[in-house]
């Protein structure tokens, strides 16, 4: 019996690996397509692959049979249903869960716990230590300055992410506001600059116009998103691929905050002697300012009260 079709570009990704020793040259090539350009299989047909890749209709159908799918149809439909998946509206998903038999809504959402520590395991299982080391270095070692721009939805890992480097080192801002504060900020944007960037589907429309006068200032542009869908990934520099797929009726927002700390890890080990002397005064300046202080000795009386 063949598996229940999946759900993710992610499953197709490690049927792909799976079939890896005993793909031919050909089929490499057309895993490498339908990886770089889904869309290539959700709307086109067997010929434009084998078009697409230089080979016959029956060889793009073995490759299907070979990745486990009865057939180029059920790969295409898999395809598609990935894609819907995708761009599928939070009100969608509750309403999917709603119209749905009660077991058939038990088991989907039946432990929401166990789907976040699945993703987690996928994402950070598939990641690759050097990529990250790349980027990180790309940000460590950027002569001006370090952008941050995220979506709303990735407004908690964007907040890490620039809350952190700019205990690291100088120049950090996140690019936030309404459109004319915007405006003026991106004015200041140039050569040198670097502009880490995460959205995810459904993209919201003022990131990508943000993230297109960055690239067009000359910033260099990393860009954290889903996949190579991603109008980001399209206009990036370096871009790397997170699953955000549902929890619930909403995106899993905790692979992306794993991978933003990862990042933030290997900056600091590679910024290590500047970050220290950076934290040093910083550290200074909170105690001058009394930043932490009150607070524990506020702490310290209470438990002193109570003993």
């Amino acid at each position: 019996m063949r598996p229940a079709a999946a759900t993710s570009m992610q499953n197709l990704s490690e049927r792909i690996a799976s079939a890896g020793s005993s793909l031919t040259p050909t089929e490499r090539r057309l895993a490498r397509l339908i990886l770089d350009d889904p869309t290539a299989v959700a709307f086109g047909t067997v010929a434009d692959l084998a078009r697409a890749v230089g080979t016959s209709g029956p060889t793009v159908v073995r490759f299907a049979n070979k990745l486990d799918f009865d057939g180029y149809g059920a790969l295409q439909d898999h395809v598609r249903a990935s894609l819907a998946e995708r761009l599928r509206r939070p009100t969608d998903r509750l309403r999917l869960a709603t119209d749905s038999s009660p077991t058939a809504t038990r088991d989907r959402h039946a432990d929401p716990a166990v789907e976040v520590v699945d993703r987690l395991h996928r994402t950070l299982s598939g990641l690759d230590v050097g990529t990250v080391a790349d980027l990180a270095t790309e940000i460590a070692r950027a002569l001006g300055t370090v952008w941050v721009l995220c979506a709303e939805t990735s407004a908690t890992p964007g907040t890490l992410l620039a809350g952190n480097l700019r205990l690291l080192r100088p120049g950090v801002r996140r690019l936030e506001g309404s459109p004319p504060a915007v405006a003026s900020q991106l004015a200041e944007a140039a050569a040198g600059d670097v502009a880490v960037v995460i959205d995810f589907p459904r993209y919201e429309s003022a990131v990508v116009a943000a993230a297109t006068e960055l690239v067009a200032a000359g910033v260099r542009l990393i860009a954290i998103t889903d996949g190579p869908l991603s109008p980001l990934a399209a206009m990036a520099d370096r871009w790397l691929g997170i699953d955000v797929a549902a929890v619930g009726p909403f995106d899993s927002v905790v692979p992306v905050v794993a991978v933003v700390e990862l990042l933030i890890a290997e900056i600091a080990g590679q910024l290590r002697h500047e970050a220290t002397e950076r934290l040093d005064r910083i550290e200074q300046l909170w105690a001058d300012g009394q930043v932490f202080d009150q607070v524990l000795e506020a702490t310290q009386r209470r438990e002193g009260g109570a003993g």
